[in-house]
């Protein structure tokens, strides 16, 4: 698991500005342009006059992004009909080594709010077809969310290969990918196109923890983290420790094969310390009590993910920042992910996607992205899905196209077809348009 902080910094270590030898420090974090006019700045508020820049030169980056989604299940589903809502994502980062405070010190906030309905609820499937429209989580489905503190974590770098970090972490910026990534709001919607969903029931949103970030090289990094099992999107999550904890370790590498840009990772989690129901045991009887489900303390899952350039039409040596949810370079490649999990604690055991994804095809339309996946995930046939009347498999694909209005505002066109988790119900075909603005 890649913590939110990390796979920023990740990009830029090693950069001359995170020198952590300088007797005036430039800062962790780098300037962003803020500076155009509206048909080509990469945000749509602009510099201020020059208010924004002086801001950031002084230690201080605030990115907000509206994101408004509106989708139709049009066949199939639990139900058919149209919803609409939106996300706010608010992101702080405080330099506080550009500030002259501490050096390699960085602190990141994430504050979200959520307005409006999303189809997740009448789709079908296990995981959200509507991710941005799912987290943060909330008791209820589709509940409006004022604000809430998603991120809220302190990085220290002690060399320019090593670091720590404490505090609330946002894992949904985990396995990152150059064509599947992004949040839900830049490439797929699916949620299946954005982590493994081996990992969808053991690894929380938002939750305490502490992570560490080696970095022996620009081009191959490893994070561990330990952190509470419990979800804490609405909550402090102070009042989680002793429900259980998941220690997870990840390692990244950046590649070239020639002139082509690839990337892979590979990772695990293990979880400690709570009762995870154990699949296809037999009921213990306990008397005077009936039969109950018997549990075990620890599970844990392992995945693998990739993605490869197949065709470059603009080639650089610069590296690839999978953070920022779009294809770096025009072009088009491949990605791919595979995930297993503990058989007796998990009902998804394994689960892959594979799809195609790139940038600036259409002559003339240099920004635009788009991309195609497909999605598979084996579910145990075991006793209690028999009864629920769940199938044993899930499945479903989706094409999308981002067209790029400004650098600062995106509109994008996507379709999915989508298996429903249980039987009798007809796979549901949903279309919908996602409208994203970059403050």
């Amino acid at each position: 698991m890649r913590i939110a902080g990390f796979a920023l910094l990740g990009v830029v270590l090693g950069l001359p500005c995170i020198s952590l030898a300088q007797k005036q420090p430039k800062g962790l974090l780098p300037i962003p342009d803020y500076t155009g006019d509206l048909s080509a700045r990469s945000h749509l508020a602009g510099d201020f006059d020059g208010g924004r820049t002086t801001l950031a030169q002084k230690g201080v980056q605030i990115d907000v992004n509206w994101t408004q989604e509106a989708q139709t299940v049009v066949d199939g589903g639990r139900d058919t009909g149209g919803r609409y809502g939106g996300n706010v994502d608010t992101l702080v980062h405080l330099d506080l080594m550009r500030m002259g405070l501490i050096p390699g010190a960085l602190v990141t906030i994430r504050a979200e709010s959520r307005y409006g309905q999303s189809v997740n609820g009448i789709a079908g499937p296990i995981l959200p077809v509507n991710t941005d429209g799912f987290f943060p989580l909330t008791a209820n489905l589709d509940d409006g969310v004022c604000i809430a503190i998603t991120d809220l974590n302190y990085t220290q770098f002690l060399s320019p290969q090593l670091a720590i970090s404490a505090g609330k972490l946002d894992t949904l910026d985990a396995d990152l990918n150059e064509f599947a990534s992004g949040r839900g709001t830049r490439q797929f919607m699916n949620a299946n196109f954005l982590f493994n969903s081996s990992l969808a029931l053991r690894l929380p949103y938002s939750t305490l923890g502490v992570g560490g970030l080696w970095m022996p090289s620009p081009d191959f990094k490893v994070t561990a983290s330990l952190i509470n099992t419990v979800d804490s999107s609405d909550t402090t999550g102070f009042t989680d420790f002793g429900e259980g904890n998941t220690a997870s370790i990840e390692a990244d590498m950046q590649y070239r094969l020639g002139n082509l840009p690839g990337g892979a990772n590979v990772g695990g989690l293990y979880s400690f310390d709570q009762d995870f129901a154990r699949f296809g045991g037999e009921l213990i009887f306990h008397p005077g009590e009936g039969f109950a489900i018997p549990h075990k303390n620890n599970t844990w899952a392992a995945y693998v993910s990739g993605w490869q350039y197949l065709l470059v039409l603009d080639p650089s040596d610069k590296p690839i920042d999978t953070s920022n949810g779009v294809a770096d370079h025009k072009g088009i490649g491949v990605f791919g992910r595979f995930g297993v999990a503990d058989q007796t604690t998990n009902p998804i055991d394994w689960s892959a996607s594979v799809g195609i994804g790139g940038r600036g095809m259409i002559p003339g339309r240099d920004n635009d992205t788009f991309g195609v996946g497909y999605y598979y995930t084996h579910i145990q046939p075991e006793r209690l899905l028999t009864v629920l009347r769940a199938s044993n498999q899930a499945q479903g694909v989706e094409a999308y196209y981002n067209v790029a209005i400004t650098p600062a505002i995106n509109l994008t066109f996507d379709a999915q077809v989508v298996d429903d988790a249980l039987r009798g119900t007809d796979n549901a075909i949903i279309l919908g348009m996602r409208l994203g603005i970059d403050f």
